[in-house]
């Protein structure tokens, strides 16, 4: 798997849904984040499918269909109404073999690109406070 860094981030925008919990590791949530998220790339002509649960949070497939590129998203914590939730948020691909023995392949550009469409999202959201990169 490759990975791109790490977006963090509080907000109060994105509550958990009724059920979520039981699609992911317990205290894990992020559907609303991903969903939303989802949307705003869309308005920017990014390709996505419909959200997904992992045990690791919600993934958001991106990109063409013959891409395994998805944005994941999860909280650190339950999120509520008291405070912002603390959110993560990265892009990732699943290596296809071949590309990991003759070198860099394109899909590390989708990826790149990815990243920097879903930074912009989170950047221009007034939603989003303090917004931080940790390498990946």
């Amino acid at each position: 798997m490759e990975q791109g860094p790490m977006l963090l981030f509080r907000s109060a925008a994105f509550s958990a849904e009724p059920g979520e919990d039981e699609a992911t590791n317990p205290g894990i949530f992020g559907k609303a984040l991903a969903t939303w998220l989802g949307a705003r790339l869309r308005e920017r002509g990014v390709e996505c499918r419909d959200v997904i649960a992992e045990d690791c949070g919600w993934c958001l497939p991106v990109g063409a269909s013959s891409e395994r590129t998805y944005v994941a998203c999860a909280s650190d914590g339950e999120p509520d109404d008291q405070s912002p939730g603390s959110w993560r948020v990265f892009a990732f691909r699943d290596g296809k073999l071949l590309a990991k023995l003759f070198g860099r392949s394109k899909d590390a550009d989708s990826l790149e690109a990815i990243y920097t469409a879903v930074k912009d999202v989170l950047q221009a959201a007034p939603e989003v406070q303090d917004l931080q990169e940790e390498p990946a």
